[in-house]
């Protein structure tokens, strides 16, 4: 289960450097090469950093199964309209402090204690 061939393709896809790739997720060239040869693998924290950047299926990074990019493209579609929708629903709720707007709960300008 080497997934270090696939970050290879990935980190070429992206045309970044194995420096450029470890800035991404807070480690060092000698990492990323290291992830890349099989010699140590990645945390899944570390994972999850390169995902929140770079598109790509966990299923084909891990497994080596699928394409590279086939489930990410629907799933961050879907996210991010339920994020923006989230977003607007708390922020309506809110106040600028980010603490509940207890204005908002009686319908009047008066604060409530």
């Amino acid at each position: 289960m080497n997934m270090g061939p696939r970050l290879i393709e990935l980190r070429r896809k992206y045309k970044l450097s194995q420096t450029q790739l470890g800035e991404i997720c807070g480690v060092s060239k000698a990492a990323v090469s290291q992830w890349e040869t099989g010699v140590s693998t990645p945390e899944i924290r570390k994972l999850l950093i390169i995902r929140s950047k770079l598109a790509f299926s966990f299923d084909w990074l891990i497994t080596g199964e699928g394409e590279i990019d086939s489930d990410f493209l629907s799933a961050g579609k879907e996210r991010r309209q339920r994020t923006r929708r989230d977003s607007r629903y708390d922020r309506r709720k809110m106040d600028r402090r980010g603490r509940p707007d207890r204005r908002r709960a009686t319908g009047t300008n008066e604060i409530v204690s």
